[in-house]
């Protein structure tokens, strides 16, 4: 009998510490049923007077909407919401004075046009009129930032932050002249052993701030949200809602050091966070990046306080990969691309 009982512990306790081989060490789990609210929202596709082309960034300012587009003629399209007229064409791709090659919105206050090249790491700030108004408009501002960062930046207070690749630590600090004055935020401490290289690419990430003194990083595989203060501090790591890891092998060859992703072991998880105001929205979708007729469109958005409690999960009848928020008017504009690529608007 001592035997049998000995067994049934060894058993148990082999199973709960396989259950427990991968895990966060600093995250609490949530799931969908601590959603406050699971809430429909149905979309208007906006038809312009000139077609949508590949738009693969957007914001908005009132009743303009602004889009970036790296294949067209122009860099930023600009169109007039009300009238559904598209207003012209602004930036020019290419290496001359005041052209970009990897143009990025920087969110603000709504008061100015700030946008990052990330080829050059080069902030530009335009006054909002103007840029609407004037085909040549010229940037009254410029700030190229001492170090270089892979993909985009945002305001922290009175700072920039701005994430590189393949660094110790995930985000740089630069005052607003553009000196850097810090780094901040370490890699999820994980049961997983990774290597340097397999750890940045498991981790790549989405940022965004609500402006003063909050920071969420979103990871693309792996539903992780973490939600740090103006300083670095962690102040909360939210694991789910479904419990998924990233995985990444290391391969060496004549190349240098890469990694892959494992096949059919990683799903896509967040993308594409935005300030809401009082609230963090995020796109989720949690689908397997191996599966036949995978694309990155996402009918699920969810919302969080910036504390890191989940608020309501919006269930969007037309999917979207990237999105903008218009925090006074409570809208919600997406692109989709099915059956082609289009702008949707949503009332949330």
């Amino acid at each position: 009998m001592k035997d049998r009982i000995l067994l049934l512990l060894l058993g148990t306790s082999i199973l709960f510490s396989c259950s427990q081989k991968e895990r966060y060490l600093d995250a609490q789990s949530f799931n969908f049923n601590d959603f406050e609210a699971e809430i429909e929202l149905k979309g208007k596709t906006l038809e312009f007077d000139d077609l949508i082309m590949n738009p693969i960034g957007l914001q908005v300012y009132d009743s303009i909407l602004i889009t970036l587009e790296y294949g067209g003629e122009s860099l930023c399209n600009i169109y007039n919401l009300n009238t559904k007229k598209k207003i012209g064409g602004r930036l020019t791709k290419g290496q001359g004075p005041n052209e970009m090659l990897m143009p990025s919105f920087i969110d603000n206050d709504g008061e100015s046009i700030q946008i990052i090249d990330m080829a050059t790491s080069t902030i530009y700030n335009y006054d909002l009129i103007d840029f609407i108004e004037n085909a040549n408009s010229q940037p009254i501002s410029k700030i190229k930032l001492a170090e270089s960062i892979n993909s985009g930046a945002q305001i922290l207070g009175d700072k920039f932050i701005g994430y590189p690749y393949f660094k110790e630590r995930q985000l740089y600090v630069f005052d607003k002249e553009g000196k850097k004055i810090g780094e901040m935020v370490d890699f999820p401490r994980s049961t997983i052993d990774y290597s340097d290289m397999e750890r940045t690419d498991a981790y790549y990430m989405g940022f965004a701030t609500n402006g003063s003194d909050r920071v969420a990083i979103c990871y693309y595989m792996t539903d992780l949200i973490e939600i740090y203060d103006s300083v670095g501090v962690l102040k909360n790591s939210m694991h789910g809602p479904e419990h998924f890891f990233s995985y990444f092998k290391e391969e060496h060859d004549a190349d240098g050091v890469t990694s892959y992703p494992v096949k059919g072991k990683n799903r896509d998880s967040y993308f594409a966070p935005r300030s809401a105001g009082s609230q963090l929205f995020v796109l989720y979708n949690g689908r397997y990046v191996d599966e036949k007729g995978h694309d990155s469109c996402c009918k699920k958005l969810f919302s969080f306080s910036w504390d890191g409690n989940p608020k309501n999960v919006y269930i969007l009848d037309d999917a979207i990969f990237t999105f903008c928020v218009d925090k006074k008017k409570h809208k919600i504009y997406g692109v989709g691309n099915s059956p082609d690529n289009h702008i949707v608007e949503y009332s949330y």
